[in-house]
Parts: structure tokens; C-alpha cells; sequence
């Protein structure tokens, strides 16, 4: 395939080519990225792997800074990759888990065999956090790491791929947001014909791209001994809590997801609880030296 071919399958694949009226962009990509030997491999995995693949990677290559200075106080390059692997694995179950306690639970009370149809989308962060945490402290108490050394390598590493698997929802037209008459509005065909707040991407960049720069500007300036500080962990805390406050207002977002004495959606509620934790571990060796022996 030669370059204008390959050009062409791209435009033709993402249909980036076709506009609404008043330029308003339609997304109109098929969900299927490719079939290999005829079973079809879609973006919603593709994108989410891509993620969980640069976190690990960026996991990884800030360890091996932090190893070359203080070997002992984190783990070797064995048992770390073996604490990613459980740790992805946990978080999968966590973020789905998430989904359906959190946003949809009346749906998959009748349809529980839907839980498992993780290619339809439906993973909340937060629920993927919870159960990050979990199994973070486990680990860290078992083989007696200081937890706000992984916590620091996790924020730094997990903004990235926050913000990559935000793309994946975009490309499978969910978390949509409200209509609207914005210049950068978006017409997501499996959903109406209706111009619409690209939330997705609002999140992606906030939540996850932005948040991951300041990060690691922080880390840059700042060196190896930011690590184990917090300083990483509330920051990304306080960030994404805050761009996920304000991003829901512009969501389209269930009644049902609503509390209703607060006027907040779920996700805003779980952002609260998010952003106060981001405060508790920037204070926590205060906290500690003030509590009586």
C-alpha cells in the first residue's frame, strides 16, 4: 500500500474526512480495529493496552532512577514487574467492579452475565483506584516498602495512561458530552445526530496528559527525592479530582447518576473523596507527628 493508499484506509477507517454542517466533525470509526485470523480485535483493547503497557513503562524507567541512588528502598525489577501484572490484574477487576456498583448497578442486576462483556466499555477509575490502593498497601506491608514510594511511581506512571485511555473512550463513543453549539462540538454517530461536548477528550488531556507533564516537570526539577515525599501522589490527586469536578458538568450523565440532595453526579462525589485524600497524604508525616504516642 503506498502512502496516499495508506492515507485513504486511514480517512476511510475514522471517517475523519466527513463533516456535518458548520464544520462540525462526525465520528464515525468502527469499533474493530482488525481481525486477526478472522476474530475481531478492537480499539477499546488496543488503546487500553497501549495504556497499561506505558504506564508499566514509565513505572519502570523512574524506578531504575530512583535504584540507582537508593537500591533498597524499592523493589528489584523482578518483583516489581510481578506487582504490575497483579497490579493491571486488579485494577481491571476493580475498574469494571467500579462500573457496575457505582453508575449502572440496576442494569447488571438483570444482566449479569454483561459484566464480563468488558469490550462494550465500562470501567470506572475510581473503582480501578480503590483496588489499586488495596493491593498496593498489601504489598508494600508485606514486603515492608514504603508506600509513598510506589504511590509517587504509580501517580507519575498511571497519568499517562490515564490519559490514553481516555482515547479509548472517545473512539467507542461513550462518556459523551451534553449537546451543544461549541466550535469544537462532535456528532457521535452510534449515539444521535446530535453536536455534542467532546468530554472524552477534555478528560484526556486534563486528567491525564496535562497531569502527567506537571508531574514529571515535578520530578524532573525537584530529582529522585520527590519520591516518597507524596508530593507526586496529591498532586495527581488534587488535578484529577479537580478537571473531573468540573469536566462533569459538561457530561451527559444519567439521571439515576445523580445524588439527588447534593445536586453531584457519582463521579463528582467519588472526585471529593479523591481530592481529600490527595490533602491527607501531602500532611500525612504531620499528622503523624502530632498524634499522641
Amino acid at each position: 500500500m503506498d502512502g496516499v493508499g495508506g492515507l485513504w484506509f486511514f480517512a476511510n477507517r475514522f471517517r475523519i474526512y466527513k463533516y456535518y454542517k458548520d464544520n462540525v466533525l462526525i465520528w464515525n470509526t468502527s469499533p474493530i480495529a482488525f481481525c486477526l485470523f478472522h476474530i475481531p480485535v478492537y480499539w477499546y483493547g488496543v488503546i487500553y493496552t497501549t495504556s497499561l503497557l506505558s504506564s508499566w513503562a514509565v513505572a519502570t524507567w523512574t524506578l531504575r532512577k530512583i535504584r540507582n541512588i537508593s537500591p533498597s528502598i524499592v523493589p528489584s525489577a523482578e518483583k516489581f514487574d510481578k506487582f504490575m501484572l497483579f497490579s493491571i490484574i486488579w485494577m481491571i477487576i476493580g475498574a469494571r467492579l467500579g462500573h457496575v456498583l457505582f453508575f449502572d448497578f440496576e442494569y447488571y442486576l438483570q444482566n449479569p452475565f454483561e459484566i464480563l462483556m468488558l469490550r462494550q466499555g465500562g470501567l470506572a477509575f475510581h473503582g480501578s483506584v480503590m483496588a489499586l490502593a488495596a493491593y498496593t498497601y498489601y504489598f508494600c506491608h508485606t514486603y515492608k516498602f514504603k508506600w509513598k514510594i510506589i504511590l509517587d511511581v504509580l501517580c507519575l506512571a498511571g497519568a499517562l495512561g490515564l490519559g490514553i485511555g481516555r482515547l479509548a473512550n472517545f473512539v467507542n463513543q461513550e462518556l459523551y458530552g451534553k449537546v451543544c453549539t461549541s466550535d469544537f462540538a462532535v456528532i457521535f454517530s452510534l449515539v444521535d445526530h446530535l453536536p455534542r461536548y467532546p468530554t472524552q477528550l477534555f478528560e484526556a488531556l486534563f486528567e491525564g496528559f496535562l497531569n502527567f507533564w506537571i508531574l514529571l516537570v515535578i520530578f524532573r526539577l525537584k530529582g529522585v527525592n520527590t519520591i516518597g515525599s507524596g508530593v507526586l501522589t496529591s498532586v495527581f490527586c488534587i488535578i484529577y479530582s479537580s478537571s473531573r469536578f468540573i469536566i462533569e458538568f459538561y457530561k451527559e450523565v444519567a439521571i439515576e447518576q445523580y445524588f439527588g440532595w447534593l445536586s453531584l453526579t457519582i463521579g463528582q462525589t467519588l472526585s471529593i473523596a479523591l481530592f481529600l485524600f490527595g490533602i491527607f497524604v501531602i500532611n500525612y508525616e504531620q499528622l503523624q507527628n502530632k498524634s499522641p504516642r
